[in-house]
């Protein structure tokens, strides 16, 4: 069209071809620039939909409340001008995130949790009680300075559902019907409130969005640094327990000496004398006589072999190796009473690769028979050898532990046992340590059933993390894919001087 004809259209004539050539609606990203109302409601809307999901497989149960959390955290960002109370909302949600965070990351340690980081799942709850409750208030105050009628009850109703919902937590009365009917309930509310963002924005109401420094997306890229970088350093120093190693000290009394000279005559081994204490030692002057058994076990899964016989095939696991060796000793003291010091030693004949945090379980005699009694304390300790040099630990814990497991067929069962909780190093050689406790005969022509239950942490890779003492008091399965339990069992019985080894190897 020459400069003639263009100067020769009428004006309405030049609006008709505007309208013809422009696109019918604009584009999406056009639509959230003017009107970020509708874009920051429904980024809260998801968020709170993600934070009350649950679904526990591929980690989900944490992945999408922490997508929530940020999700709420950039709404109210763009709407914290608004008023007063999306202000609170946004300080609320930011230090949702901030907890949220620290959760994530705290899950990779085994260190034990402070008596506030046990009421932290409470505390973020309160924080989301708070940020419904301002939310709630914005709204109310939006409807007056904008001038719209629409209705508030769906943001007041979100804040009574988790309200309902933390007191029968916390009573524990959450049952199959209730669960449904909390799910509905939760499900229409939050249609409720997309509805009324939608209503606001087809009514023209509009917001400045507030200005910012950084934009969305650098926000999300410095929480998941954030994260990444602390789940790192998390599992890198977080994932084993603080040992206190020392060079032993091999000077000895003569009076010590004596005693482990008489031990060795009487059949205990010597290198396992070596690693006892003092004063483990001197508990068994006089002793009179010594009961050993030894078992070499898999520390592995092995491998199937399948053999033919005839027509019919046969599997089964074979073991290559066998890295644990487990040695029970029992001591017989020069008591009045019958009584026997248990001694449970472990050795690792090879390094089967020291992930994180090791533990072992006793049950001895006295557990389930009335015929032994427990006396005197519960000791022992660690070892490992370098460089020529041996290097001791006492256990991180070792003490009696209270506690409720679950099972299958016996459900939720109370017990009580003995726990060792320690770290090996991945550095050096010869690995091993013992426990020690002594029982007393209370009942005549009972057998010593003392056993042990060794958990090793077969690979670094868990989420969250546990120690292999919480992992067996919350499972019994002795391979739970990242914890294998070895048990081993020291038999015998005692009678006229002389005792019979039982399922001696």
């Amino acid at each position: 069209m020459d400069k003639q004809d263009w100067t020769s259209l009428e004006e309405p004539v030049f609006d008709e071809l505007l309208l013809e050539n422009a696109p019918d609606t604009p584009p999406d990203d056009l639509i959230s620039q003017i009107t970020p109302w509708r874009k920051a409601v429904n980024r809260v809307l998801w968020g709170c939909a993600l934070t009350a999901l649950t679904l526990n497989f591929l980690l989900l149960n944490y992945l999408l409340p922490a997508i929530g959390v940020v999700l709420m955290l950039l709404g109210f960002r763009t709407l914290r001008r608004e008023n007063r109370w999306f202000r609170l909302c946004y300080a609320l949600a930011a230090l949702r995130c901030a907890l949220t965070g620290y959760s994530l990351i705290r899950n990779t340690t085994v260190f034990p949790a402070a008596p506030w980081e046990q009421a932290l799942g409470v505390i973020n709850l309160l924080l989301l009680l708070a940020v419904f409750f301002a939310l709630w208030r914005g709204l109310c105050t939006l409807r007056e300075t904008s001038g719209l009628e629409f209705s508030t009850g769906s943001a007041a109703a979100l804040l009574v559902w988790y309200g309902i919902l933390f007191v029968l937590a916390m009573l524990g009365a959450v049952g199959f019907l209730a669960v449904i009917a909390i799910v509905v309930a939760y499900v229409l509310i939050l249609r409720n409130l997309f509805r009324l963002s939608g209503v606001l924005d087809e009514a023209g109401y509009a917001i400045q969005a507030a200005p910012v420094r950084l934009s969305d997306r650098w926000v999300v890229r410095i929480f998941a640094v954030i994260l990444a970088v602390g789940i790192a350093l998390g599992y890198l120093f977080g994932g084993s327990y603080p040992m206190d190693w020392a060079e032993q000290n091999t000077d000895t009394t003569a009076e010590v000496q004596e005693i482990k000279d008489h031990l060795a005559s009487l059949g205990f081994p010597e290198d396992i004398l070596n690693d006892l204490t003092d004063a483990d030692l001197l508990s068994c002057a006089g002793a009179k006589q010594v009961v050993v058994d030894v078992m070499d076990h898999p520390a592995n899964r092995g491998r199937r072999v399948t053999e033919q016989q005839g027509n019919s095939f046969y599997s089964d696991t074979v073991y290559d190796t066998k890295e644990l060796r487990i040695t029970g000793i029992a001591v017989e003291l020069p008591d009045e009473r019958e009584s026997w010091k248990i001694i449970q030693h472990f050795q690792w004949l090879e390094n089967p690769g020291f992930y994180g945090t090791e533990s072992i379980q006793l049950w001895p005699a006295s557990r389930t028979d009335e015929g032994w009694g427990m006396r005197g304390d519960f000791t022992g300790q660690v070892l490992y050898d370098e460089n020529g040099k041996t290097y001791i630990s006492p256990y991180f814990y070792l003490g009696e532990e209270t506690y409720t497991s679950s099972s299958v067929f016996w459900g939720s069962t109370q017990n009580q046992d003995l726990f060792a909780a320690f770290s090996l190093p991945d550095r050096g050689e010869n690995h091993r340590g013992y426990v020690s406790y002594t029982i007393q005969e209370m009942v005549d022509g009972y057998i010593v059933d003392a056993w042990i239950n060794y958990t090793h942490q077969m690979t670094w890779w868990q989420y969250p993390v546990r120690s292999a003492m919480e992992t067996r008091m919350v499972n019994a399965r002795n391979d739970t894919g990242t914890f294998l339990t070895i048990q081993d069992a020291l038999q015998f019985y005692p009678h006229d001087g002389i005792t019979d080894l039982i399922n001696a190897e």
